[in-house]
Parts: structure tokens; sequence; C-alpha cells
């Protein structure tokens, strides 16, 4: 998760303690071992709360003419991550921060827990349970990306933490890449960002792509002289230059999973020279166009679009458009070539969109009220998908991009990579983008543990 939301996790132990004692955490079983079959807890008891009745949003963000924000589950979540629909749109599932999963009935607004897996998530800053996606051909499966602890004793601050990417079912806890019981781990992290963030299926509804941050110092130059925690350390250049592809642990980098979960699994980077890219999603369609939400150091936010496999992104050698000046000092990047610019970037101190820079709303330069130099993060980013009834054209099949700071959407038509901005003034901040029932667009606010629905009349 961005380190800029940080500020905004204040969590209750307390509450999640007393939760621990009344919820069961699911059965745990390798994906290698085909004939484990997994054990349903027929004893477990079923947990169901009830969100206070959707409302429209008062007061309203600042909309395009005929849109509307509504409050679709509320009071109910406590920090919600992202969200994933089932086929038919008719339930979304709801990924809390702690390690929860709910299956929510969109019709009576009541949730049940579906897991809890706040034994094995490590949340703490911006860790935590943080990736989400619901089998397209069988909502029965529900895939999940989480942070775990690798060491002992509480987690939190510098910690040493792995990702996790399981399989839930109603039978328990698959745990796919890495497997249970395995020797090595995929990633590695031990600041308290840059860590796990999206699992999106491919078209096929097959395959899995899953994104990481490089598992560095977010406050200072990290070419691995800082720490040794994760073991690669004395074969320099490591920390953030992970995400060149120089160390053991996938970070900074999106894989691709073909036939998760099977003897026949495969794991293959597609994009590189990622510092965080926390958010990315699928545009509609039949190819695996990614656009990927990169947040940025000191002074850049970027979109990314991986669309041919092995881009490299250019982190740390590069942020935004531009050359990463601390990092070129190092004389670690002149190997680092060959790189993919952003597909569009947004520097820290300026407008993203020109209705922003004519309103001055949305942040950018301090005459306009908005973030100084670290006052942005790119937060959220998905897509429509083409089939609202009541969407008009440029607002379907459209990507949106959110950043959590300036409390602000904006969408764009690729190719075209125009920004115009979509929604202003939210109340919280959107870190989860998808598209749900109607076509419209859904987003999860962090900051007031709601999942909201943007709608067209």
């Amino acid at each position: 998760m961005p380190r800029s939301i940080a500020k905004w996790l204040t969590v209750s132990h307390l509450i999640a303690a007393l939760a621990a004692l009344l919820l069961v955490a699911f059965p745990i079983h390798d994906a290698g071992a085909a004939s484990a079959p997994a054990v349903a807890n027929a004893a477990a008891p079923v947990l169901a709360v009830t969100c206070q009745p959707a409302s429209v949003t008062r007061p309203q963000p600042i909309l395009p003419k005929g849109f509307t924000e509504q409050i679709l589950l509320n009071g109910c979540l406590n920090q919600p991550t992202a969200i994933s629909f089932t086929a038919d749109k008719s339930r979304v599932f709801v990924a809390e921060k702690g390690g929860r999963v709910w299956n929510c009935d969109l019709a009576s607004s009541t949730c049940t827990l579906f897991a809890d897996l706040s034994s094995e998530v490590c949340n703490a800053d911006d860790r935590g349970l943080l990736g989400l996606a619901v089998d397209p051909l069988n909502d029965a499966n529900v895939w999940v990306l989480y942070t775990t602890p690798r060491g002992t004793g509480a987690c939190g601050g510098n910690f040493l933490t792995a990702g996790q990417l399981s399989l839930l079912t109603a039978s328990g806890e698959t745990k796919v890449l890495p497997a249970a019981g395995a020797t090595s781990q995929t990633w590695c992290f031990y600041y308290s960002s840059h860590s796990i963030g999206s699992v999106v299926f491919g078209s096929d509804n097959k395959t899995l792509y899953v994104s990481a941050g490089d598992g560095a110092s977010f406050v200072q130059v990290d070419y691995g002289q800082l720490d040794n925690a994760c073991g690669d350390g004395t074969n320099l250049p490591q920390g953030a230059f992970r995400s060149q592809g120089v160390s053991p642990y996938s970070d900074g980098v999106i894989l691709r999973i073909t036939n998760p979960g099977t003897s026949t699994q495969s794991v293959a980077t597609v994009a590189n020279g990622l510092r965080n890219p926390f958010r990315f999603a699928r545009a509609p369609g039949l190819t695996d166009d990614l656009y990927i939400g990169n947040v940025g150091w000191n002074t850049w936010e970027s979109i990314d679009h991986s669309s041919i496999a092995g881009q490299n992104f250019g982190w740390p050698c590069y942020e935004g458009p531009n050359t990463q000046p601390d990092y070129q000092a190092t004389n670690y990047c002149g190997s680092v070539g060959g790189v993919t610019a952003p597909f569009f970037a947004y520097a820290h101190q300026s407008y993203v969109s020109a209705e922003d820079s004519k309103g001055k709303t949305c942040g950018g330069r301090p005459s306009g009220g908005g973030p100084d130099q670290n006052g942005s993060v790119i937060s959220a980013i998905g897509f429509t998908d083409g089939t609202s009834p009541t969407y008009p054209a440029p607002y379907d099949k459209a990507l949106y991009f959110g950043d959590l700071l300036r409390k602000c959407i904006w969408t764009m038509q690729p190719p075209d990579n125009t920004p115009h901005t979509f929604a202003k003034s939210l109340q919280g901040g959107p870190v989860d983008l998808k598209a749900g029932q109607n076509g419209d667009l859904f987003y999860v606010d962090l900051v007031t543990s709601t999942v909201r629905r943007i709608t067209h009349k």
C-alpha cells in the first residue's frame, strides 16, 4: 500500500483481538499436495453483519451532470481495501486490511464472513490483506494477496514480512505462491510499505497477474546498503534495485501466473522497474493490456501501460518521465536501459487535468491549496466495462484513476491519455475502482470504511 496512506490507518488492536476470539480461521492446504483434500469446518459459526441502508452521499462530491454518488456498504466494514464482483454482479466480495473477507449481498446490504485470515496477515502500516479477485468462472473461488510475518514478535515498523497469494474456498485456504512449506519466498519486505498489491484475472479468466512493490526504504536512497534483512544485501545493488531483477525476490514487478495452483503452474515476470504498483487493472476485451498505477517518490505519480511481456519502467533510475537523480548518483544505473516511458504521469506540485488547473481544484501547486511535494498518491485505478445502459460514451469502458490525498478521481479513454476530472471533493479516498452492477463505477473508500457507487440517470 502507498506510504502516503499510512497516516489514515489507525488500527484498533483491541477490536481486532476481540474479533479474533469470535471468528474461526481457515485451515491451510498446500497447493502442491493435490492428494490432500480440503476439509470443511462444519462447526464454524456463520457471522453476518447488516450494513446501513444505501444512501445518497451528503454532501455530494462534484461530478459531471447526471451522476450521483451513493454510499452502498456503510457501518459494517473495518478498513476495506479491495472489492471483486461475482459474475452476475449480484454480490461483491470485500477484503479488509486486517485479514477478513466478506461476501456481501447487494440487494440486502448484508455481508457474511467468508474468511478470516487475521492470524496469517501482518496488518501494520501499509501492509495487510490488499489484493482480492473472484474467479470469473466459479465465484466459490476467491483469490487473495496479503503480507504475512516472517519474523517473530509484533508486526510493525521495520519488520520482516513476505507476500502470500492464496486461493480461498468454503473449505479453507490453499497457499499457492509460495506453496505451504516452500523453502524459498517469492517476495521479501522489511520496511512498512511497498509490499504486495493487486491480483487480477487475465482475459482467459484463468491466468492471474499479481503486483508487488520494491520492498525498499521509502524515506532514503536504498540500494541495499541499509540492511540485509532479506539476505540479499551482500551483493549490491539490492534495495530499490530489486525491481531491476537483481534479486532472488520478485519485488517491484508484475507476475503472470499460468494455471495457478495446479501441477502445471508457471510464473513469469511481465513488467519490472516498478516502485510500488499498488493497483493495476486489465483493459476490457480479449487482450491482457495492463494499466499500472505506479506510486512515485518525491516528484511523480505514473500510469504505466504494459502491453507486451518484458517491459521495464525504469525505477529506481527513472521516476515518471525523468531520470531519478538520487539513484543515478549511486552509479548503479549504467546497465538500466530500454526503459518504457509512462503512459501518463503527473507531478506532485502540478494539476492533473486542464479542468483542475482552470478551477484550482484537486491539488497541485500550493496556490491551488493542493498538496506539497509528498502530497500525491495514485491509490486506485480501474475500468468501466462498457455494459452500462446509462453512462454516456466518454465514461463507459473508460479508465479511471484516483488519488487518495487529492480526494479526486479522473478518467481517460486509452489510447488517448488526456485526463478529465470526474469526481472532486470526495469524502475520503479511493483505494480500489471496479465496474459492478449495471456497469456502474464502484470504489472502496479506506478512510471512511465504505464502498461507494456512482450512478448516472
